[in-house]
């Protein structure tokens, strides 16, 4: 398969763009028990104190896991993992969260988080990328309309509104006047309007 940039991936009427990509750590969660709770990977799509952050629901308990990815002085990677569980709802509506002892985890090692019961095992660090499949049956309406609007604006551009008011007096004088835009050549264009009046002027 061959990929170019602004060139994304079509199928039956789908397109596939690439929108984001990142590290997800491979955690399994176990009970005190040695029970599975999750075993899978967490893709950091937010960031904290510019490092990769994200977070994870416990299944079956009332827990959270929020993951910090840092990258220690040697290059490698370590996870820093903090177990909380909401407690309430402060005034603003943000959750009240109520935190446990943080774990500091390098790939292939095992935590324990006893005050949760909790055991934490970073197995690897692999990576996410997060696609949008779109499919837009209206797109051809959309552009017609786009040109639409662009013809209208160039049709603005190049052909300027004028307005000419007229009024006759009493006396069976008649009063012009000319608006329009600043780049009109007002006495060329005014007085070309002017002589096809004198010359269709018929004697009473």
């Amino acid at each position: 398969m061959t990929i170019r940039v602004n060139d994304p991936l079509s199928i039956a009427g789908y397109t596939f763009h690439q929108n984001g990509f990142g590290p997800a750590p491979y955690l399994v969660v176990r009970d005190a028990e040695g029970k599975p709770l999750w075993d899978g990977a967490v893709p950091l799509t937010d960031a904290a104190a510019g490092s990769p952050y994200g977070i994870v629901s416990v299944p079956g308990r009332d827990l959270g896991l929020q993951l910090l990815l840092r990258r220690q002085p040697d290059g490698t990677g370590v996870v820093l993992i903090l177990p909380y569980r909401v407690v309430g709802t402060a005034a603003d509506g943000s959750p009240i969260p109520q935190n446990f002892t943080p774990l500091a985890l390098a790939k292939g090692e095992t935590g324990m988080a006893r005050d949760v019961g909790l055991s934490i095992q970073l197995r690897d660090v692999s990576e996410y990328t997060l696609l949008i499949a779109k499919r837009d049956p209206g797109q051809g309406i959309v552009w017609l309309a786009f040109a639409s609007l662009i013809a209208g604006i160039t049709i603005t551009f190049y052909l300027p509104r004028r307005r000419v008011w007229t009024r006759l007096g009493p006396d069976g004088r008649v009063g012009i006047v000319w608006r329009s835009d600043r780049y009109i050549d007002v006495e060329r264009e005014f007085g070309h309007l002017l002589d096809d009046l004198v010359a269709a002027r018929r004697p009473a």
